[in-house]
């Protein structure tokens, strides 16, 4: 059976080498502004983060990172704890 690739999904086309992809959110620091730029998984996490308020070009701040403790954002005011797995595949950059 042909194994087909994988097409990117609308609206979150990763970016070129060209460009900056950002780091992984994981790598913040405690009371960092960070800005959402991608999300590295499928069209599930993109869903469950857009019901969050988590849209590339948002901005939100990291509240605590919890090891092995939740992973909590303030995003609009509204606080949020993240699974690790979830973390890892969001990618930030710096405000």
């Amino acid at each position: 059976m042909p194994v087909w690739p994988r097409k990117p999904l609308s609206g979150n086309t990763p970016p070129g080498p060209e460009l900056n992809p950002g780091r992984a959110l994981s790598s913040a620091k405690v009371g960092e502004d960070v800005k959402l730029v991608y999300v590295d998984g499928g069209k599930g996490l993109q869903h469950r983060l857009a019901e969050l308020g988590l849209t590339p070009g948002v901005r939100f701040r990291i509240v605590a990172k919890g090891s092995p403790g939740p992973f909590i954002v303030s995003v609009k005011g509204a606080r949020m704890m993240l699974g690790h797995g979830m973390v890892h595949r969001i990618r930030i950059a710096s405000v």
